[in-house]
């Protein structure tokens, strides 16, 4: 549908830049989120955003708006990057559910502005450029910019601004406004009580030392974006004369398995032991985000929990995003630190963050042949074992204090006989779930090495897709 209408750590990563954006993928992302209104910006900010059930108002169902209806591969989507967006900070927006494009639309609400679809609608924007699909079916990627924009049916400029970030009190400055969808000169945009000349430049300057977000808007226009402009006297550190406060922060490991407590699943954020690790650090009425640094840690059981040794991923760089690539059965907490121009940090250390055992793991999860492999791309390690007789074995060693059973639980699935240490239980399987669904978890464990065996009972096949012990 148009718009319009370790020890050393063992471990790999990549940088994702915010001036780069990676390619798109089934892990969280952050994006950089812009709502403009019919008379003020909503939101800018970076948002982390992944699939997630997305429901409104207007409509009342949970929407699967992941890509898919286009014949995208399942990943974020524009429409979730705006509903992330909207309940991370407190905007609302409304829509109904056109069954015949699988998208939303007409839109409704945005913020405070009602939206008359007669007259007027939603624009979506993806990197400077007019998306062409709705926004349950635009996948995003890491950095990507997003702007959703209050518009009439006529085609208007999408106004882009570029500037310094610092100057000091009375000193002369320029803005240069252009048409972000085809880079030309925008003239008489008003930038800072300045208007733009022909070739789209306005001078200002301010008086008072502070912190001020400088757009540009026109009528007939879609205002810019902020640039973020630090004032100070002559002399002063850049930034550091008004801003006293800290980013926030926020990371894709929200709430894991209430029966993993204080623990997530990497499989639920990812289908690979190769994680994004995203982060939305905003900066509210500060200077702007400088740079963010990242490390790692291995998380281990028993008397060595306490010898945690932090290695750098990523030391002050301008990047949301870093890729990292675990050993399967491991776990890692995360320590992501978010400075501004002002030298203010906030820093946030994640949950341990498990590591599944892949079925194809052949050394550390042992099956007997009676096992099936099958590829399913949403899968952990995008495979799994299917049982459909009685009698099929698995079994693994691990060190840790639990172990979690994930799988898929099917409409005629059959039984499983889960013993750990000697100590049986059965789990049924029989049911609906998402791929990497929890389909069973053990009970706290005294810290140290077990023994997990598994055996199919019949009654209709099992699905299995990892073994996830914890520390």
């Amino acid at each position: 549908m148009s718009n319009r209408s370790r020890r050393v750590i063992k471990g790999a990563f990549v940088l994702l830049s915010l001036a780069c954006p990676a390619a798109a993928s089934a892990a969280p992302v952050t994006v950089n989120l812009r709502v403009e209104g019919a008379t003020s910006t909503i939101f800018e900010g970076p948002v982390v955003t992944d699939v997630h059930p997305v429901t409104t108002p207007a409509d009342g169902q949970p929407r699967t708006c992941d890509g898919s209806s286009v014949g995208a591969p399942s990943g974020p989507t524009a429409i979730g990057a705006l509903d992330d967006g909207a309940r991370a900070n407190g905007f609302a927006w409304d829509a109904r559910w056109d069954s015949s494009f699988s998208d939303y639309y007409p839109f409704l609400r945005v913020g405070p502005d009602s939206i008359d679809s007669s007259s007027h609608y939603l624009a979506l924007f993806v990197n400077w450029a007019f998306a062409e699909v709705g926004g349950c079916g635009q996948r995003v990627a890491q950095a990507d910019d997003v702007v959703f924009a209050y518009e009439d049916f006529a085609s208007s400029p999408l106004l882009r601004l570029s500037g310094p970030a610092t100057a000091t009190t009375g000193e002369s400055v320029s803005f240069r406004a252009v048409d972000g969808l085809d880079g030309s000169p925008q003239a008489g945009a008003t930038v800072a009580g300045a208007t733009t000349g022909a070739d789209g430049v306005a001078t200002v300057s301010f008086a008072d030392e502070g912190i001020y977000r400088v757009k540009a808007e026109r009528p007939g226009a879609i205002r810019s974006n902020a640039v973020v402009l630090c004032v100070d006297p002559a002399g002063a550190i850049p930034c550091s004369s008004t801003d006293r406060e800290a980013p926030s922060l926020q990371t894709p490991f929200g709430a894991g398995d209430p029966r993993l407590p204080g623990r997530v699943l990497a499989s639920t954020v990812s289908r690979s032991r190769t994680l994004l690790v995203s982060w939305a650090a905003q900066d509210g009425a500060g200077s702007g985000v400088a740079h963010s640094s990242v490390e790692v840690s291995e998380v281990h059981t028993g008397a060595a929990a306490s010898q945690a040794e932090w290695r750098p991923l990523v030391d002050k760089a301008p990047v949301s995003g870093v890729h990292f690539r675990g050993e399967r059965g491991s776990a890692y907490r995360f320590r992501i630190s978010a400075t501004d121009r002002a030298l203010n940090t906030a820093t946030v250390v994640t949950d341990p963050v498990l590591m599944p055992v892949d079925d194809r793991d052949r050394r550390l999860l042992r099956l007997s042949r009676a096992w099936k492999r099958v590829r399913v791309p949403e899968a952990w390690g995008r495979t799994v074992v299917r049982a459909s007789r009685p009698g099929a074995t698995a079994r693994l060693r691990f060190d840790g204090t639990q172990v979690a059973l994930i799988g898929r639980r099917l409409p005629r699935g059959g039984r499983l006989q889960v013993t750990v240490d000697g100590e049986s239980s059965v789990v049924r399987t029989r049911g609906r779930s998402a791929q990497r669904s929890v389909l069973w978890v053990s009970r706290r464990l005294e810290a140290g090495s077990h023994s997990l065996r598994l055996r199919s009972l019949g009654g209709g096949p099992v699905e299995l897709d990892a073994v996830a012990p914890s520390p």
